[in-house]
């Protein structure tokens, strides 16, 4: 392996940018140990910064960010990566005033947006109202920027209690979505994605989220589906016990903050795993329902609007993605990961991957749509409502687990609902060759673009998401007695909120139906 170049080389920032891409814990150690002989190197430290960004360590991002800014004060990517960490890891109070800082010097829209967005959170209404002010002033009508504006400012009216001025924003929005729904709602789904709950991210980290399920399993035994799971180093000696009552059983192997199929291997071996540390071993689900010979998982997405009482919604329809090698279990084929890991991203460069241009066309190539791949269950004997019915089963087990364990009551003690947008999150789900559902992965902030067939779904989702969550209340149609109510009544409020949301939910199904 050639020695790495040193930070005064120019081609440092573009091997360190690959190799956080597609080797992101060589990475980190490695700029580790740079920044510890050279602590006083910038450029390792930004480097370090936007490798555990891309690891979504939030807790070490800040050391590393506030020791680039140190030695930078005015670093602009190191003064906008501090406020976002610091809202990540929960940090509110802090990420206000790093976000102002930020703005200051950097002049980022997006900054001057989060410091609104936060203070709505920590319930200092008139502050956010100000702050709302004067970037709404300073905005270009036309521009992208006054999207998420309007949409905050209509929230946090109607938590002001004025929800007939709340309607004027909404009109505004309206008159936008009209003119371009794809451009529109794509970016309020993406501004609301980049700012959730800050424990959604946590829930990335395999390790946490495998926690998370293993109590949800003993909460309800047999409700869900989820592979045995065990965290290393913690849960050596349990994986050893397992792998000693079950011979003969593969399993998965997956760096514990990995993202895009990076660092996986499936091994027979368990042995080999002694010593491991900061990864997540799965049983491997060993027969996986194939698609034309080819093991596929599905992204499913569920809709979070509000935390406390939860309200939630499942996406009828979803995306297949196939891996570009037929299955395979023969010993010599472990380690073939385009076998084995059905991630697109990781198999670009694939000459077996096969990805159709055509939208219309859900049921060829690597990547293909839920319903299609239902229609081919039918066809094979599957009753498919079945099949989506448990898929929803599982997703709906998952999210009772959250509830159980008071994460959306803490999202509600720490601000208002209307403070936080409408939350979506994807599900990675293998069917297995009876068509059961096994919960794989969350992922937090699922990837919003890719191949034509991504794009239409995605485009189609948003658009409804939209729908469901800006629209004017007080109609037309509404009595002198009806309006009264909705203009002094808190709870007629929020009754006509969850009216419209429910009216125009189209595909997004609730699941406490």
């Amino acid at each position: 392996m050639s020695e790495p170049p040193g930070p005064d080389d120019p081609a440092f920032a573009a091997t360190y940018q690959a190799m956080i891409e597609h080797d992101r814990e060589r990475a980190v150690a490695e700029l580790e140990a740079l920044v510890a002989a050279k602590p006083a190197c910038a450029p390792a430290w930004a480097m370090l910064m936007l490798a555990h960004h891309r690891r979504l360590d939030f807790v070490s991002g800040t050391a590393a960010t506030e020791a680039l800014l140190a030695l930078d004060p005015t670093h602009h990517e190191g003064l906008q990566q501090l406020a976002f960490n610091l809202t990540a890891c929960g940090n509110y109070e802090r990420a206000v005033a790093a976000y102002r800082r930020a703005h200051a010097i950097t002049r980022s829209p997006l900054s001057a947006y989060m410091v609104a967005v936060l203070l709505h959170r920590l319930g200092r209404l008139e502050e956010a109202a100000q702050a709302y002010g004067t970037i709404l002033a300073a905005s270009d009508p036309a521009g992208l920027e006054v999207l998420g504006i309007l949409r905050g400012v209509m929230n946090l009216l109607r938590d002001q209690g004025q929800p007939l001025a709340a309607d004027r924003f909404a009109h505004m929005l309206n008159l936008r979505y009209r003119q371009n729904p794809v451009l529109v709602s794509s970016f309020l789904v993406d501004r609301d994605q980049s700012s959730p709950f800050h424990e959604w991210l946590g829930l990335v980290d395999k390790a946490t989220l495998g926690a998370v399920l293993a109590r949800g399993m003993a909460a309800e035994p047999g409700a869900g589906r989820v592979p045995e799971t065990f965290n290393l180093p913690a849960e050596q000696d349990a994986l050893m016990r397992f792998a000693a009552s079950e011979p003969d059983t593969l399993y998965i192997v997956k760096p514990a903050r990995g993202s895009g199929g990076q660092g996986i291997h499936v091994t027979g071996d368990v042995t080999a795993l002694a010593g491991l540390s900061d990864v997540v071993v799965q049983r491997y689900i060993s027969n996986p329902w194939l698609i034309d010979g080819r093991k596929g998982h599905l992204r499913i997405y569920a809709l979070i609007t509000q935390a406390a009482p939860l309200r939630a919604y499942i996406y009828r329809e979803g995306i297949v993605r196939i891996a570009p090698e037929p299955y395979d279990l023969s010993p010599d084929r472990l380690a073939d990961v385009a076998m084995h890991v059905t991630n697109t991203a990781l198999h670009l460069d694939h000459p077996g991957l096969m990805i159709s241009q055509d939208e219309t066309r859900d049921d060829e190539g690597a990547i293909r749509s839920l319903s299609a791949l239902l229609r081919r269950m039918a066809a094979e004997g599957h009753d498919p409502d079945v099949v989506f019915g448990e898929i929803r089963s599982l997703v709906a087990w998952f999210l009772r687990q959250l509830e159980r364990e008071g994460f959306f009551a803490r999202q509600a003690a720490l601000g208002s609902t209307r403070s936080f947008g409408p939350k979506l999150i994807g599900f990675d789900i293998l069917l297995d060759a009876d068509g059961h559902p096994w919960l794989i992965e969350l992922q937090s902030n699922p990837a919003a673009k890719g191949a034509p067939l991504v794009n239409k779904i995605n485009a189609e989702m948003f658009a409804n998401i939209f729908r469901m969550s800006v629209g004017v209340l007080a109609e037309d149609s509404l009595s002198d007695t009806d309006l009264a109510a909705l203009r002094s009544d808190p709870v007629a409020l929020a009754a006509a909120e969850l009216a419209h949301e429910t009216r125009r939910s189209a595909l997004f199904s609730s699941l406490s139906d």
